[in-house]
């Protein structure tokens, strides 16, 4: 007769417990506890679309950046093409065939003046 009690009273207890298991796990979310869940996720998604966005502006800037560094690129090469021309276009013996040649000029040494710098 006692092992009868015993299981009894051990079925009582187990059926305590799980009512207790019940009621803790039917807690609910209170009104507060909702609105502040709902304004994190607000302002979570409010971070995400602001870090996308600044993502997408340096990285047009960064396009942008690229592209500007090779139109300098193509510029410089022009520019050192033009400096070679002049360079070339300047000489004296040149100068002084074209003036003599074309333009009928003549060299008259008495008449030339030396400046320094």
């Amino acid at each position: 007769m006692s092992m009868v009690a015993r299981q009894i009273q051990h079925q009582q207890q187990t059926e305590v417990k799980t009512r207790k298991v019940v009621e803790r796990r039917r807690t609910k979310i209170t009104l507060g506890e909702k609105i502040i869940a709902s304004a994190m996720a607000v302002i979570a998604f409010a971070l995400i679309g602001l870090m996308l966005h600044n993502y997408a502006s340096i990285y047009s800037l960064n396009k942008d950046v690229h592209q500007l560094q090779g139109t300098i690129a193509q510029q410089s090469q022009v520019n050192e093409g033009l400096s070679l021309q002049v360079v070339e276009l300047s000489a004296p013996d040149r100068i002084l065939d074209i003036a003599t040649g074309e333009l009928g000029m003549s060299l008259d040494d008495n008449k030339v003046k030396v400046v320094q710098n």
